[in-house]
């Protein structure tokens, strides 16, 4: 009977021991493809069997389920499943606006709306991308305002065919004209562009290439001056020099093509006697021998090896139970066989 009464005792404290010391826990739980974040117990990681936590929708998204439980249960050493799931909130449909739209990409949380006028508008003030705030849409309805263009700009030896406006409307068109007698270089007609500025770029009034000037150079070839568009010039140097550049010229819009060539001054050539002279061979100075250097000592240090046992390596908890509850019972088995001898 004693025998019976000892082993119980053993098995009892080592079931205590055992199971006393493995609780069940839970970790810190996440269910981040529901798009749900936990809204207490923000700093806990572990929760004993039965705790209870909260979830809430993330910024910009609400349930899909306005019903569903957002609780979850720890149970043995695992969450019991949670029913809240969130999607995207949506900022509904943009207001029109005159002259223009919207580039959407969406009308739900993080979407933009671009807003593009319609030809011969322009935005008011800066461009402003809108987008899918939590609270709805972010920004101001845009402005599309016609489209102006300012005055043309004044050209050189020439001018406009009627009097300049002070601004002009989309599509409006000026006329250029150049001054008698001077060639007009480009488009004569300009017209008010989507931007706001006159397209294509304004013409040039040209009047003729200047008379090259070039020291110690004959025109041996082409017109004497005035020289104008299309008109060319040949050039050669007189004797001692000799020309540098292209000799032929041509007068374009943007003057003489190539550049005016230059006449250099030839060297003069002076006969001179040579002396060859035989340099002495150089000695070449041996190299000093070089000294070999000791040999240093060589220092082998041997590393010590921590007899410390890393934290991966330490005994868990519930083994330490596990040998003393082994222990416990095979003293318990021993004493009752002595117990049974004696008698």
């Amino acid at each position: 009977m004693g025998c019976k009464v000892l082993c119980t005792s053993v098995a009892l404290l080592a079931y205590l021991m055992f199971f006393g010391h493995v609780r069940a826990e839970c970790t810190q739980p996440s269910f981040a493809s529901r798009n749900v974040v936990l809204s207490n117990h923000l700093s806990t990681q572990n929760f004993t069997n039965g705790s209870t936590v909260t979830f809430e929708c993330v910024i910009g998204h609400k349930p899909v389920d306005p019903k569903a439980s957002r609780s979850v249960t720890c149970e043995g050493n695992q969450w019991t499943s949670l029913e809240l799931s969130c999607t995207r909130k949506s900022c509904g449909s943009l207001a029109d606006f005159s002259h223009g739209r919207y580039d959407m990409t969406g009308n739900l949380f993080g979407d933009t709306a671009k807003p593009v006028c319609d030809k011969g508008y322009m935005l008011a003030g800066k461009e402003t991308t809108r987008t899918c705030r939590d609270q709805g849409w972010d920004g101001r309805d845009p402005l599309c305002e016609s489209v102006k263009c300012s005055a043309p700009p004044a050209i050189e030896n020439g001018q406009l065919v009627d009097e300049p406006l002070e601004s002009y409307n989309y599509l409006e068109e000026v006329s250029y004209r150049c001054n008698k007698g001077i060639n007009l270089i480009g488009k004569s007609t300009l017209h008010c562009s989507e931007d706001g500025t006159f397209k294509p770029d304004p013409p040039k009034c040209f009047d003729g290439c200047p008379t090259p000037i070039i020291p110690n150079a004959k025109r041996i070839g082409g017109k004497s001056p005035p020289y104008k568009l299309g008109n060319f010039i040949e050039y050669q140097c007189g004797d001692g020099y000799r020309l540098e550049g292209d000799g032929y010229i041509v007068c374009k819009a943007n003057g003489w093509s190539p550049e005016p060539p230059q006449c250099i001054v030839l060297p003069t050539t002076t006969t001179t006697t040579t002396t060859t002279t035989t340099p002495a061979t150089p000695t070449t100075p041996k190299p000093p021998k070089r000294t070999a250097l000791p040999t240093p000592p060589t220092t082998t240090t041997t590393p010590v090896t921590s007899t410390t046992p890393k934290p991966s390596e330490r005994t868990a908890p519930w083994v330490v139970a596990l040998i003393v509850v082994i222990v416990l019972i095979a003293v318990g088995v021993i004493i009752c066989l002595i117990v049974k001898r004696k008698r």
